[in-house]
């Protein structure tokens, strides 16, 4: 299952990797952003949105976003594209599970 994971990994890498650098989102866009995260993780820790706290961590090629999203004292890092998707949701090194 990992290297199905790895394989999906790759191929999001290798796509952005095509694209063209963009300018950072608007604030509106970043808004929805998010949203898209606080939704995300709240589903993955079984919790309502409002358990978890995010902050806009950084912007990528593409209006590509990344936050930090708490619960509790549990780090995540949610990767969302311009449009609101949500491409990837991780704990960083040394964080919780």
């Amino acid at each position: 299952m990992a290297a199905a994971g790895g394989a999906r990994l790759v191929a999001v890498c290798l796509g952005l990797a095509a694209c063209a650098e963009a300018a950072p989102p608007a604030a509106s866009d970043r808004a929805a952003q998010e949203v898209a995260c606080d939704l995300a993780t709240a589903a993955h820790i079984g919790l309502p949105p409002d358990a978890v706290a995010t902050a806009w961590h950084e912007t990528g090629p593409a209006g590509i976003a990344v936050f930090q999203a708490l619960d509790g004292e549990r780090l995540h890092l949610c990767t969302v594209d311009a449009a609101g998707r949500v491409l990837r949701l991780e704990h960083p090194p040394g964080g919780a599970d």
